[in-house]
């Protein structure tokens, strides 16, 4: 039963990471935390939810080279990590830091 929630959790993920606008959150709370595996698997949920294929072709990039990309610990170029968050329709921002 727990297999199955889990499932649900995720599928429920996918369908919100449709909206451009919910992925670009979910990417930013992620670049957020300040953990290069988190940013790379948030942006893996929303390259999965697209299609790696999909992804592959608009950022002009191999398959191959987006599962290497995504994987921790590996060096990811700007250049790379740019292509493959416009190939998702969500592009990179930097905004003054509201903290105290």
């Amino acid at each position: 039963m727990a297999a199955s929630r889990v499932l649900s959790i995720k599928e429920r993920l996918y369908e919100d990471l449709k909206d451009p606008a919910y992925a670009s959150a979910y990417i930013n709370e992620a670049i957020g935390d300040g953990d290069e595996t988190v940013l790379k698997t948030a942006l893996a949920d929303v390259i999965r939810e697209r299609g790696v294929t999909d992804v592959a072709l608009k950022a002009g990039i191999n398959r191959v080279t987006v599962y290497k990309t995504l994987k921790p610990g590996t060096e990811t170029s700007f250049t790379t990590m740019h292509a493959l968050l416009k190939a998702c329709d969500v592009s990179l921002q930097v905004l003054p830091d509201e903290r105290d």
